[in-house]
């Protein structure tokens, strides 16, 4: 069994290797007959997800709009113009692009043979999306991208970690286990939630030939498309707009399963709010069909569904971004906040929301590391283990009898630093166990002394000061807007309104917001003198555990706020009473009553 998985690994290894570096792969060794067990259980949702892959099928969104569902890991769009065709994310190689323009040839009467692809458009420069280029392409034939996807493309795949992402990409995907797919309960295999078989093979990628920096108004072949740079899994990502036949064509920024803010093959740290910019866009289109380019179910149909699909999906990613903020204002890591933060009922039953792909546990690590980096504020994480040295502290724990806080203890003498972790361990579980908290001390003092890293050392010590009760300084992580409160008039002055709005959002109470859905106006009367290109009208839309700020669409709130920036500013970083700024005729309430102001800025804290 062993020599067989390897043998079937090092196939699929090569073909990918191969086919990413566009170059013709030679034609794979026979795959290995399928190792045993012959059946490993696979959950009943995920199954259900699976299964909705096929039969594969050529889809009707609308007229002249079509996508290809389950002939490789993406779903190329394929768009009829007058004298012509367009072909959208064309799919992950040659024999994948062949079978999927077979497919539309035998749905749609031998199509490609009736009229000419005029262009290519890639949605991003995920390798799924682009290797089947020339499977549809001539002479003539514009390919479309965003103008920083080969860049993308050599700085995020092929450079300094192309093993490791290959590595990560065949676990991923479950490469190595397709051989065994699950037919009638027997087999290993069952796709990965956003793509159902793969189809390796030679690349057929072409590179742009029409690189779009700003948003774009095309018409091809008779059809106006709109193009849109935005970010999301990659900052190369363009959104496919056809506005005359309200179609919105993406991936990269949604598909059916919980949000995937990081990935298991690895990437550069991605921006949560990119995605909840992007999804604001996309919102804004009002959509009558949306085309995911990943997933079983790729059309969704009529304003109303495809208005809610998108706005669930960038709430998901908001709560969970603004919750983590929310709870690192107040001193906690990341391990401490999961359990804290849980979904709104809404988000949480969604179809379209299991994490099924993504998780919300994954996406707080990210998100912790995105905003602070690797340094947990647990003082023991400056000093990660190796894994021998974990495997070494195990084993010493395995050794003789006595409770953790005794183990601790006899660590001292041995790895002050595992000492530490030990100590914090049995201070978790007992946090009033002496022994445990006399060894923290002891442990600290000793690598504290023995350090020759000056932050190392203070980060130390300012820790020990704390848990013993000598800092003279108290930190107020139990109250961030008294931080927020000592920043320096200089500074606020200058601040951007979409920071001051960034920490309001991260600031809101979830509990007490989750049953809220309020809709303030805000004016600020002094905008246009101070910055004539700032905005001075906006909206303020609390919703159920999040702010949004200008949300698409939005009617006037039934709260209406008339003050000047400064005061505003005052008021959310808590440098000024909401009830002194209304006594005192700095804020002026329009509509609504000064009460239902106080109540609305008591939902941040």
């Amino acid at each position: 069994m062993k020599t067989k998985f390897q043998l079937f690994a090092l196939v699929t290894m090569l073909a990918l290797i191969g086919t990413a570096g566009f170059v013709a792969a030679q034609e794979p060794a026979a795959v290995p007959a399928p190792y045993e067990p012959k059946a490993v259980p696979v959950h009943p949702t995920l199954l259900k997800k699976y299964e909705e892959f096929f039969p594969a099928a050529v889809l009707k969104v609308t007229d002249g709009v079509w996508v290809a569902r389950g002939y490789n890991r993406d779903n190329p769009v394929l768009i009829e113009g007058d004298d012509g065709l367009i072909v959208v994310d064309p799919g992950e190689s040659v024999p994948a692009a062949e079978k999927v323009k077979s497919a539309y040839n035998a749905s749609l009467d031998n199509i490609f043979d009736k009229k000419p692809v005029k262009a290519i458009i890639y949605t991003h420069h995920h390798d799924c999306h682009i290797k089947g280029a020339s499977v549809f392409a001539n002479e003539q034939t514009e390919i479309i991208g965003h103008d920083s996807l080969l860049s993308n493309m050599y700085s995020e795949w092929f450079g300094p970690v192309y093993p490791s992402r290959v590595e990560g990409g065949t676990k991923m995907v479950g490469a190595l286990l397709q051989d065994a797919p699950v037919q009638d309960g027997e087999g290993w295999y069952s796709g990965y939630v956003l793509a159902g078989p793969q189809v390796f093979g030679p690349s057929g990628f072409l590179a742009p030939t029409k690189n779009i920096k700003e948003e774009t108004d095309l018409t091809i072949a008779g059809v106006d498309v709109k193009l849109i740079p935005v970010a999301g899994e990659t900052t190369d990502v363009l959104l496919v707009w056809l506005p005359q036949k309200e179609v919105l064509i993406q991936i990269a920024v949604v598909y059916e399963a919980f949000p995937a803010i990081s990935t298991m093959r690895g990437s550069r740290l991605r921006d949560p709010l990119d995605y909840v910019n992007t999804l604001k866009i996309a919102r804004g289109l009002n959509p009558e069909y949306l085309v995911t380019i990943h997933g079983p179910n790729p059309v969704t149909s009529e304003k109303e569904n495809v208005n809610q699909y998108l706005t669930n999906f960038s709430d998901a990613i908001q709560f969970v971004n603004d919750q983590t903020l929310y709870y690192m204002n107040r001193g906690y890591t990341a391990g401490k906040m999961m359990d804290l933060i849980v979904l709104p009922p809404h988000l949480a039953s969604s179809p379209y929301l299991q994490e099924t792909y993504g998780s919300k546990e994954w996406n707080i690590v990210h998100i912790f590391r995105y905003y602070r980096g690797y340094y947990t504020g647990e003082i023991r994480d400056l000093f990660p283990q190796t894994t021998k040295s974990e495997a070494e502290m195990s084993a010493f724990l395995a050794e003789g009898e006595g409770d953790l806080a005794s183990k601790a203890r006899a660590a001292l003498d041995i790895n002050p630093e595992w000492a530490l972790r030990l100590a914090d361990d049995a201070l978790l579980l007992e946090p009033d166990n002496p022994v445990a908290f006399e060894t923290k001390k002891a442990a600290i003092l000793t690598l504290a002394e023995n350090t020759i890293n000056s932050q190392a050392r203070n980060t130390l010590l300012s820790d020990y000061l704390l848990m013993t009760g000598q800092a003279r300084v108290k930190l107020s992580l139990d109250n961030p807007k008294l931080i927020y409160s000592r920043i320096d008039d200089y500074f606020v002055d200058l601040m951007p309104m979409a920071t001051l709005h960034r920490i309001m959002a991260v600031s809101l109470n979830a509990s007490k917001s989750m049953e809220k859905d309020i809709l303030v106006s805000l004016k600020l009367n002094d905008i246009k003198t101070n910055d004539s290109n700032a905005s001075e009208h906006y909206t303020l839309n609390v919703r159920k555990g999040i702010l949004e700020v200008d949300p698409p669409s939005a009617s006037k709130g039934e709260l209406e706020i008339v003050t000047d920036s400064i005061t505003w500013k005052q008021l959310v970083l808590g440098k000024l009473n909401p009830e002194d700024a209304v006594a005192n005729g700095k804020v002026v309430i329009s509509e609504g009553t000064p009460e239902s102001f106080y109540s609305f800025m008591d939902l941040f804290n």
